[in-house]
């Protein structure tokens, strides 16, 4: 798979990754159709922020469930799914008004029963 990389201020790269893996019940793996900069990540390039060389960029996109742990009940492999800067539970009245960053459960995840 391919991965942006930051290097250092002024330049990002794209490598050759190994596909990730199940590592806990509750992960999940996206296949990553289409992904955005997102402000932060720009902080680091411009050299506004510190940020160790070689990290991942990237926290925002959309893609297809490809695998799950045993413990994920929210998604399913084949779904469509968008990966927000922000996670909430999905349940609360945050999360139903459209502020899941603001979410009254952040630790519970989409994954709350």
């Amino acid at each position: 798979m391919k991965a942006a990389v930051f290097v250092e201020p002024g330049k990002m790269e794209v490598k050759e990754m190994p596909k990730p893996k199940i590592e806990k019940s509750t992960d999940a793996i996206i296949r990553i159709v289409r992904a955005c900069v997102c402000g932060s990540d720009l902080w680091w390039y411009r050299g506004i922020s510190k940020r160790e060389s070689g990290s991942f960029v990237g926290h925002e996109a959309i893609g297809i469930v490809e695998e799950i742990g045993k413990d994920v009940v929210a998604i399913h492999p084949g779904d469509f799914v968008i990966v927000p800067f922000t996670h909430g539970c999905g349940r609360c009245a945050a999360c139903w008004a459209g502020f899941d960053g603001s979410c009254l459960n952040p630790t519970e995840g989409v994954n709350a029963r």
